[in-house]
């Protein structure tokens, strides 16, 4: 990123000429390719409004189609975001920006720009499969034979039988059935093998094989993707690879082949590892494009591996799923399925940053065994019909696995129930029950959670799961939170889960924010109990240097984070943890420091010798309810190098905060206490002083290294 800004620069002190409408249009394409979309826009406009100046007409249409795909990510990752007249603005300017195109060019990229309008018309976000049908596919059919063969020509074709596909699959009226869609696609066959370009031929056969898987018509289907994949690696194409392998694998389990899906999946997931950080960095939708083309693989591939749930309505009933069947083949299945989930995990993080960001990790399993006798790991996962649970337990090779017979569908709909009670403040023990009757009952009717040998529950939590505290969860007699210590993570590796050291030793930086800055005050109002919060800490008996209002600006964080070796980091100040990092930020005396921002001011101290134990991000809350919202939690702790961060997943009551903060500091200054005993303790002692009301005490969750 600091590198295109600098790129930046240099380019802006050029003279206007084409040579820098084409820099400035090549630049605004990478700052959108890793999700800078506003440093984009402005490139991109620059680059039009010189192409104006020059009154150069291809130029022109070139920013013109770059502004129109702009816009269109944008469209996608509001609409993602459910922010509809948002999502609405962004198709009218897209719009026209693609009208702009088709006007000022009539040949390549004109026809781009009515391919790029036509996919925005045909997807189920916006269903204008009419005006795509009567107005652009004629058009499109009978404009591309009259470009000139090339890459970019069949390229072309494939597009328009993408949009095709799409119309087909969302049961269109009118549209072509799947032998007018192939047949679309022969001129564009021709022409890859004219070229001898294997890259083009691999993209124009595995289109064709998918157009055949979707017409169900197998053999046909296996023999057009096992080509396509031959061809994508005889010339190391691994973003079409890992495609072809996966369609593969779709086609093979539809033919009942089930061990030649598994290692079909198999492929394409260790494919995926090798170009995941590639695809994140280089895709310009990344997070919408992510959970279409790369998500579904890690999950369709646990599917098949980890074995499907019998009929069964009773959870006496469910009790006898459990598998304790430890055969070399069902726990290889068991953890390959565990070991793909946690780099979806990771991907996933990795997704929210466009960027590598885990490093330096230990095995969990390894802590549990060995360092950590008395913690339990729970991974939840959610597959379309069924909830998965895989238990590892300290000192013990096998894994422990059962099911749910509750669909994605159904547990969603209780989850976002359940989400609403809570931050409502309602009695929520019935779905508590629930959940707790899916995720641990199993296991704690066979004994396994005995809190004379189990003292912390880990959870690796799927999707949706992550919005609900697990302290919440209810076993009939109480909360979660009264009977374990609790600790999120992402994965199965973390970050050397140290104990904390001496509390003598611990030192504390405390920033404070009561009034938001002026250009932030029309959205946040004054904090008045992080004066109280910040005057608990520091009357601690750690070392705390404090920083407060005015005093708590970017650049004094960063001095202070520059010549003094903190273990903790305390932010008592606004925040949101939103579902894409740009919306991920908290709010100092100068304005929003977003999570980029962050792992900025922290990166100079990584290299301290003192490691930075924890994160605690006091009155930030979580922003709509989105899964990944709670990445930005681990983010900023990934961000700052924290083996953990504390953090809230809603707004908490002011008074509630202190009590919390009084307690969580008593706790942690006393020897032998974990950090997510600490933090127990500190919501048990809420929830005795608002019982009934878990808006108050539940929103804490603690992320990373629970020792």
């Amino acid at each position: 990123m600091s590198t295109l800004t600098d790129l930046a620069n240099v380019v802006s002190d050029q003279p206007d000429t084409l040579t820098k409408v084409t820099l400035l249009r090549q630049l605004g394409d990478s700052l959108r390719a890793t999700g800078n979309l506003e440093q984009a826009e402005a490139q991109l406009q620059a680059s039009l409004s010189i192409a104006e100046k020059l009154q150069d007409n291809a130029l022109m249409a070139a920013s013109n189609l770059s502004l129109g795909n702009l816009e269109q990510g944008k469209f996608n990752v509001a609409f993602e975001d459910r922010r509809f007249d948002e999502a609405n603005n962004h198709i009218r300017q897209a719009l026209n920006y693609y009208q702009q195109v088709a006007r000022l060019d009539t040949g390549e990229l004109g026809i781009q720009a009515n391919l790029n309008f036509m996919r925005l018309l045909v997807s189920p976000s916006l269903p204008q499969w009419d005006l795509a049908l009567k107005r652009l596919y004629p058009d499109l059919k009978e404009f591309l034979p009259d470009l000139p063969p090339g890459r970019s020509t069949v390229l072309a074709y494939i597009g328009l039988a993408k949009n095709l596909i799409l119309l087909r699959e969302n049961n269109a009226p009118n549209a072509p059935d799947w032998r007018e869609i192939a047949t679309l696609l022969a001129p564009a066959q021709t022409q890859a093998q004219a070229l001898g370009d294997a890259r083009s031929q691999s993209l124009v056969l595995g289109t064709l094989g998918h157009i055949y898987e979707l017409a169900q018509q197998w053999p046909a289907a296996e023999d057009l993707s096992r080509q396509a994949l031959v061809l994508s690696q005889k010339v190391q194409a691994d973003d079409l690879r890992y495609q072809w392998e996966w369609q593969l694998g779709r086609i093979l389990k539809a033919e009942g082949q089930e061990q030649g899906a598994i290692a079909a999946y198999t492929r394409a997931f260790e494919t995926l590892k090798i170009i995941r950080s590639d695809l994140v960095t280089a895709n310009p939708d990344v997070q919408f494009s992510f959970r279409e083309s790369v998500e579904p693989i890690y999950r369709e591939l646990v599917q098949l591996l980890v074995e499907p749930v019998p009929e069964v309505t009773e959870l006496a009933q469910l009790k006898t799923n459990q598998v304790n069947d430890s055969s070399s083949e069902h726990q290889a299945r068991l953890r390959q399925a565990r070991d793909v989930m946690e780099a979806l995990q990771v991907a996933e993080l990795e997704n929210f940053f466009q960027a590598a960001c885990i490093d330096n990790t230990v095995s969990l399993d390894e802590v549990v065994n060995k360092e950590d006798t008395t913690a339990a790991v729970l991974y939840a996962i959610l597959l379309d019909d069924r909830l998965e649970v895989v238990m590892k337990l300290p000192r013990r090779s096998d894994l422990i696995h059962y099911s749910a017979p509750a669909s994605r569908e159904t547990v969603n709909n209780l989850l976002a129930d359940y989400r609403g009670q809570l931050t409502r403040g309602n009695n929520v023990k019935d779905n508590g029950k629930t959940l707790y009757d899916w995720l641990l009952r199993p296991a704690a009717e066979q004994g396994l959670l005995s809190t004379d040998e189990i003292k912390t529950l880990i959870f690796v939590l799927d999707g949706n799961l992550r919005l609900i505290p697990m302290t919440t969860l209810h076993d009939d007699d109480d909360f979660l939170v009264r009977k374990y210590a609790i600790s999120l993570v992402l994965g199965l590796e973390v970050r050397d889960p140290e104990i904390l050291p001496p509390r003598e030793q611990v030192q504390v930086l405390a920033a404070s924010l009561e009034p938001p800055p002026p250009e932030e005050a029309a959205f946040y109002d004054v904090l008045p109990g992080v004066t109280e919060e910040i005057g608990i800490i520091a009357e601690s008996d750690m070392v705390v240097t404090v920083l407060q209002d005015d005093a708590f600006t970017r650049q004094a964080l960063t001095s202070e984070l520059q010549t003094t070796d903190f273990n903790v980091v305390h932010l008592a100040t606004h925040g949101q943890f939103g579902s894409d990092r740009q919306n991920t930020y908290i709010l100092s005396a100068d304005g929003r420091l977003n999570i980029d921002t962050l792992g900025q001011i922290f990166k100079s101290r990584r290299q301290a010798d003192t490691q930075l134990e924890m994160l605690i991000l006091s009155a930030c809350k979580t922003a709509t309810g989105d899964s990944r919202e709670v990445l930005g939690i681990a983010g900023a702790m990934v961000q700052s190098g924290a083996r953990s961060a504390i953090a809230t997943l809603w707004s908490v009551d002011d008074n509630a905060s202190v009590l919390f903060t009084k307690t969580l500091y008593a706790e942690l200054a006393k020897p032998e206490v974990s950090r997510a005993e600490a933090l127990r303790r500190a919501q048990v002692a809420l929830l005795d002083r608002y019982p009934g009301r878990p808006r108050f005490w539940a929103p804490y969750v603690l992320v990373g290294s629970w020792r």
